[in-house]
């Protein structure tokens, strides 16, 4: 297993990392768009589904090395409909939990600091070999006084490369919103704000032992019990939980488990964004773990987001003024949401599509059923094919909002999902808007 060279030559390579990082950036942005939205070539030859292949497993290959920010990218694409090829896409899948791994003299060395002692002093056994590496750490198995539990360990030096990484993204993100209503600088302070806090652990663990709390009383949903003793700013050790990932989910559940996930997913996720204001603001699939019976574990608490409840209220009524179909009451909402800065010049036409398309499955008599076209689609309305694109403001508190619907919708679409989405839907917008919980406490974990 080799080290991630990026992290062993901070001092001297950041520089070049911010270059290589915006190159990288760019350019798997820009296929993806392509692809997503119908601008590529509509013919697939087996020559073109090869070339895809070879050009994810480069990517997986150069984009697991850099860790970061710039995975993370590639994590997104890999769940994204349409990014690449099917084939191309599962290689790509890799990213969501198995990547390049450090060597285990980095894991012992970054243990030693963190918990005060090598890890075959610290816990009962440990497994040397990662079996899951992501942007930021890898996982471990262990066992602390006979109880199987996940360690994650934090690659060293990575604060510094997602610090290199967004400033290579504020300088796109400033370039890319001129000539717009998007305030480029400050979305790009509203990513740093989140990216940076995912490498304290501790606020992660505190972060999972609140979403433990708030979910204890649901049924199906589940969150690993967190390992104090045995937890840092650098380590994470929390309740190791045997079940299948994703894709192997995907691939061999029936139908009806299947549904069942997808439904404990959406139903999750609502209800706590509209009711309690707050949300794990990361949905990719490498985050869910799924039992047999369709039962899931939520995994990674490092990206939480607050939300003000004026904000969540401001949505709530956008929303109901589209479900409602309140065209008048619409217009009205969507101004004071703070998306729209000029009224008299916008197409509210367009707009009103968009939101009445976005809000199918929340309106159809009929089961609906998340497809990748369904995604598709929505994508080439809100980007390429929106007259309104150079019109839209886009407040920095809907970043992530925007970020966890589409991450959402996508896992909904893989799992082919059929549910009754209208009613949990509007059960939680109509629930009571509870103030924004409390950041959590600064400092060590205490005993």
């Amino acid at each position: 297993m080799s080290h991630v060279p990026k992290l062993e030559r901070l001092a001297t390579g950041l520089r070049g990392r911010t270059l290589k990082t915006a190159k990288l950036a760019s350019r798997l942005g820009m296929r993806y768009a392509k692809r997503t939205l119908g601008r590529a070539a509509t013919e697939v030859t087996p020559e073109m589904r090869a070339q895809a292949v070879e050009r994810a497993e480069s990517l997986v290959e150069e984009l697991g090395a850099l860790k970061g920010l710039v995975m993370k990218i590639g994590q997104i694409a890999s769940y994204m409909p349409g990014a690449m090829s099917p084939e191309a896409q599962r290689v790509l899948s890799r990213l969501q939990a198995k990547t390049t791994a450090m060597v285990y003299e980095r894991v012992e060395e970054v243990v030693r600091e963190e918990l005060g002692g090598p890890p075959d002093a610290l816990f009962d056994d440990f497994e040397p070999t990662p079996f899951a590496a992501a942007s930021i750490g890898q996982v471990h198995r262990a066992s602390v006084d006979g109880r199987p539990v996940a360690v994650k360990v934090q690659y060293p030096g990575i604060e510094d490369v997602l610090r290199s990484d967004l400033r290579a993204v504020g300088v796109l993100a400033r370039m890319s919103a001129v000539g717009t209503r998007l305030d480029g600088g400050a979305l790009v302070a509203e990513l740093r704000a989140r990216m940076l806090e995912e490498c304290d652990y501790r606020v992660e663990a505190r972060h999972q032992e609140l979403f433990h709390r708030l979910w204890s009383n649901q049924q199906g949903n589940h969150v690993p019990e967190v390992v104090r003793s045995h937890s840092a700013r650098r380590v994470l050790t929390t309740a190791l939980v045997d079940a299948s990932d994703f894709q192997s989910f995907c691939d061999e559940a029936p139908v009806e488990a299947r549904n069942r996930a997808a439904e404990i997913i959406f139903r999750t996720c609502f209800e706590t964004v509209f009711h309690r204001c707050i949300y794990n603001a990361d949905p990719h699939p490498g985050n869910y773990l799924f039992h047999d019976d369709g039962e899931v574990t939520f995994l990674d608490f490092g990206c939480v987001r607050r939300f003000d409840p004026d904000m969540i209220d401001r949505w709530k009524r956008v929303a109901l003024s589209v479900v409602n179909g309140d065209r008048a009451a619409f217009r009205k909402r969507y101004v004071e949401a703070g998306f729209c800065t000029d009224p008299r010049r916008f197409d509210w036409d367009h707009q009103w599509e968009v939101m009445r398309y976005l809000y199918l499955p929340f309106t159809q008599k009929e089961p609906f059923t998340y497809t990748h076209d369904y995604v598709q689609k929505s994508y080439g309305l809100m980007i390429f094919d929106n007259p309104n694109k150079a019109r839209t403001a886009m407040p920095p508190d809907w970043l992530f909002v925007n970020r966890l619907q589409w991450g959402l919708n996508s896992v909904l679409a893989f799992l082919g999902a059929t549910g009754p989405w209208p009613e949990i839907w509007r059960a939680a917008v109509e629930s009571e808007t509870c103030p924004a919980l409390p950041v959590p406490a600064e400092g060590p974990l205490p005993d």
